[in-house]
C-alpha cells in the first residue's frame, strides 16, 4: 500500500522516481526476519500489499512497516532506530526491536498519535529578512509564500492549520515556540530557505532534533521550565514521544522529495524552535538562494506548489502509516 500510495503521488505529479538507497552499510545492526524469529521463537508473514510484516507468538502481536521506524507492540507504539527493509528477496529487522520485546524502551498509547492540528512557521519576517540571494530574493518573502501555499493544502485534507505568521512580521523564536504550544499543534513545520559561500550547493534539508540534546538534556529542561506537578519521568516520555514523530515525520518527508525528484537528506540539528518545542517539530530548507539554479526556482511558483505539495504529502503518509499499523 505504500508503494502504491507513492506510485500514486509520482503519477499526479509526473516526476521521475529516484532509487532507494541500498542499507547495505547498516547490516551489522540487522538481522534477517527468518534468523530473527527462530532466535527469538516468534512466527512470522508478510503481507506484500501494505508491506506490513506481522511478527506474533503468545502474549505478543508486533507490526512493523518497511521502510518505517514504527512499531506496534500490543496496542502501543515504539520507534526504532533503524527501519526494517527489503534487499535481495529477504526482509531485514533493526536488533533494536529486541529492547522493544523485552519493554526496555517507552511506549505510547495509541491515541497520542493522530496529527489534527498542524502549526506552519515561515521563518524570519519584518525587520530580519533572513538569507538574501546574490540576485536580490529575501528568504522571509519565499517561506511565507510557501506556507501560505502548505496551509491551504493541509486545510484540503481536512488538517485545522494555523500560521505563526501570514504577513512581513517579526516573531521571535520564543514566540514560535509559545505560538504552537498555545494552539495545542500536533505538528510543527518551520520553513525556511538556504545560504552557503559555496554556490555550488543545492538540495533540500530536513532537520529534526539531535536524539542526545532530546532525551538526555531537554526534559530536564522543560521540567526546570515548568515548574509543576509533573514529574521528570513525565517530561522524558514526552520528548522520547516527539522525537519518535519527528523523526518518522523527517523519513517521511525524504521519501516523498525524493520520490518527486528533489535532491533531499535529513539531518540532526539543535535550532532553536527544535530544542524547546513542546510538540514534535521539524524545520525544512527548501533550497539554495546561493545557488543560481535553486534561486530561479525559488522564485517560480510552480516550484512552491510543489514543495507545498510534497509536505502535505508527508503529513498525509505518516498519519496512514500510523492507522495502518493499528488497525486490526
Amino acid at each position: 500500500m505504500k508503494k502504491l500510495f507513492l506510485f500514486f503521488i509520482i503519477f499526479l505529479i509526473g516526476c521521475v522516481s529516484i532509487p532507494r538507497k541500498p542499507y547495505i552499510s547498516l547490516l551489522p545492526s540487522y538481522q534477517e526476519l527468518k534468523k530473527f524469529c527462530q532466535e527469538n521463537k516468534l512466527d512470522y508473514s508478510f503481507n506484500t500489499l501494505d508491506d506490513i510484516i506481522y511478527l506474533k507468538t503468545k502474549g505478543k502481536d508486533i507490526r512493523l512497516l518497511l521502510d518505517s521506524s514504527i512499531v506496534f507492540f500490543n496496542g502501543c507504539f515504539f520507534s526504532l532506530k533503524n527501519a526494517p527493509f527489503y534487499e535481495e528477496g529477504k526482509i531485514y529487522i533493526p536488533l533494536d526491536l529486541k529492547k522493544i520485546i523485552s519493554k526496555k524502551l517507552p511506549s505510547l498509547k495509541l491515541e497520542d498519535f493522530s496529527t489534527k492540528t498542524v502549526v506552519i512557521d515561515p521563518g524570519h519576517g519584518g525587520k530580519d529578512p533572513g538569507a538574501i540571494s546574490p540576485w536580490g530574493l529575501r528568504e522571509k518573502d519565499i517561506n511565507l509564500k510557501v506556507a501560505k501555499l502548505l496551509k491551504k493544502e493541509l486545510e484540503k485534507k481536512g488538517f485545522l492549520v494555523y500560521l505563526t505568521r501570514d504577513k512581513d512580521k517579526f516573531l521571535s523564536l520564543k514566540e514560535r515556540v509559545k505560538f504552537a504550544k498555545e494552539k495545542e499543534a500536533d505538528l510543527f513545520i518551520s520553513i525556511h530557505a538556504n545560504f552557503n559561500r559555496n554556490r555550488y550547493i543545492r538540495g533540500v534539508e530536513i532537520y529534526y532534533l539531535s536524539p542526545y540534546f532530546s532525551q538526555k538534556l531537554k526534559p530536564f529542561y522543560l521540567a526546570k521550565k515548568e515548574r509543576n506537578n509533573y514529574s521528570l519521568k513525565f517530561w522524558k516520555n514526552l520528548c522520547y514521544r516527539n522525537n519518535s514523530i519527528s523523526k518518522e515525520f523527517a523519513n517521511c518527508l525524504v521519501e516523498i522529495f525524493k520520490e518527486m525528484g528533489f535532491k533531499v537528506t535529513s539531518k540532526r540539528a539543535k535550532f532553536y524552535v527544535l530544542k524547546y518545542g513542546y510538540v514534535p517539530a521539524i524545520l525544512v530548507e527548501i533550497g539554495y538562494l546561493s545557488n543560481y539554479y535553486e534561486e530561479r526556482l525559488l522564485r517560480s511558483a510552480r516550484y512552491q506548489r510543489q514543495v507545498a505539495r510534497a509536505i502535505s504529502l508527508a503529513v498525509s503518509l505518516l498519519n496512514d502509516q500510523y492507522e495502518k499499523l493499528a488497525q486490526k
